[in-house]
């Protein structure tokens, strides 16, 4: 081994030798590289210089990306990573530009759901979720009237379901311009006619079943274009036809019963057109001719004469015209009666009275005769067989006022000269 190592230190020397010469030509070329290199400032000024260019690169490209994508995310990363870029303000104007886009494109998303549901409801939502929307007053408006709709439709449907005038009547008060005031007033109309109807027919009935003249008359006042109108005049004028039938049937009674033909003459100035009426002219006109027949003819200008004489020596003065033709008046008005109701007279009366053979004869005296002889039967009568709830009661017969002013005439003409009128009767003239 230690041959080996005599000759290792040859061998290393000839390895070594060359190994000294690269590190010396590496060496020396550092040496010339050196020399030839910029200083340290200058490489960090190219090493500023190239960072700069590659942040520009990078910044041009991260905003071409940006451009391309075009979205809020883009540019909001864009500004994130690159907050002082070359684009920066322009990313923010982007962004903010996207952003009143999106906005405007909601808004009106929201408001096209708001009018397509047509809801209170929605365009309220719409309000809440827009407040500076772009159709918040017309969101305002349109729940208004939503609303004031809303609250019509249910006023009116609680009033239809109601149904009565006091429901309808308060909706109109309450919604005067709402949707359905005008169908609510002809409901109203519609039911004040039936309420009318109802008691149009309802009063009828009442009347029809009182059934007479008076519930007639009332339901007519009442209900003066009423349905039944025209029914109740026509049983009203059967009423009345009625009433006049019977009354005419109660003269002509009457009439027959009396006998007379005043009776007679009596019906028919009371009913001009009664049934009676041709067979009443008839038995006045017999009544009056037997009258006259049976009624004796006397002077009585020669009694008022005499009449009037004795009353201006009685009185005094003197005899005027008017005093006889008062008394001719009063006679004939008698004479009238007398042949009138000659037929009621009895037979013996007539004879008694009606006498023209006495002193002055006077229809005025012979009426009272006859109308004394009369009336004492007629108390007699009621003496015997009595008067029913009047019994004990007389009623004295009227007589004209003419006639009766005649009668004072007379007498106080027979009284002037000393004759009384019952003792008159049998003086020849």
């Amino acid at each position: 081994m230690s041959g080996n190592w005599r000759q290792q230190p040859r061998r290393a020397r000839s390895i070594a030798f060359p190994k000294l010469a690269i590190v010396a030509v590496i060496a020396g070329a550092a040496l010339v590289s050196a020399c030839s290199q910029p200083s340290d400032s200058q490489q960090t000024a190219q090493q500023q210089a190239s960072d700069e260019q590659a942040r520009k690169e990078a910044d041009e490209k991260a905003w071409a990306d940006a451009e391309k994508t075009g979205t809020v995310a883009a540019y909001t990363a864009y500004l994130q990573n690159f907050g002082s870029g070359t684009h920066a303000s322009e990313a923010s104007q982007r962004i903010v530009a996207l952003n009143e886009t999106a906005r405007k494109a909601a808004d009106e998303k929201a408001w096209a759901d708001a009018e397509k549901a047509g809801t209170a409801a929605a365009y309220t939502a719409y309000i809440q979720n827009f407040g500076g929307g772009a159709h918040v007053a017309e969101a305002r408006q349109r729940v208004g009237e939503l609303s004031r709709k809303e609250a019509d439709d249910k006023a009116w449907a609680d009033a239809v379901r109601a149904g009565t005038a006091a429901a309808l009547t308060a909706y109109t008060q309450n919604f005067s311009s709402g949707a359905h005031v005008a169908e609510a007033r002809q409901r109203l109309a519609t039911l004040d006619e039936q309420a009318r109807k109802d008691a149009d027919d309802k009063a009828w009935a009442d009347a029809d079943k009182a059934g007479t003249a008076a519930a007639f008359n009332g339901y007519i006042q009442k209900f003066g274009s009423g349905a039944h109108v025209a029914e109740a005049r026509q049983r009203l004028a059967a009423f009345d036809e009625q009433a006049r039938k019977e009354a005419d049937e109660k003269a002509w009674a009457d009439a027959e019963k009396a006998g007379t033909a005043s009776a007679f003459t009596s019906y028919v100035q009371k009913f001009g057109s009664g049934a009676h009426v041709a067979e009443a002219r008839k038995r006045a006109a017999a009544l009056e001719t037997q009258g006259r027949k049976e009624v004796p003819t006397i002077d009585i200008q020669k009694t008022c004469q005499l009449a009037a004489g004795a009353m201006v020596k009685l009185m005094g003065g003197t005899t005027t015209e008017q005093d006889v033709n008062a008394c001719l008046d009063s006679e004939q008005k008698a004479r009238d009666q007398l042949v009138k109701d000659l037929a009621t007279y009895a037979a013996a009366d007539k004879v008694q009275c009606m006498r023209t053979g006495v002193y002055l004869p006077s229809y005025v005296e012979w009426l009272t005769c006859l109308e004394m002889g009369r009336d004492v039967r007629k108390m007699q009568r009621e003496d015997q067989f009595g008067t029913g709830p009047d019994t004990g009661s007389y009623t004295v017969p009227k007589v004209s006022p003419a006639i009766k002013e005649g009668r004072k005439v007379s007498a106080r003409a027979l009284q002037a000269r000393g004759i009384d009128s019952g003792q008159c009767r049998d003086k020849p003239s």
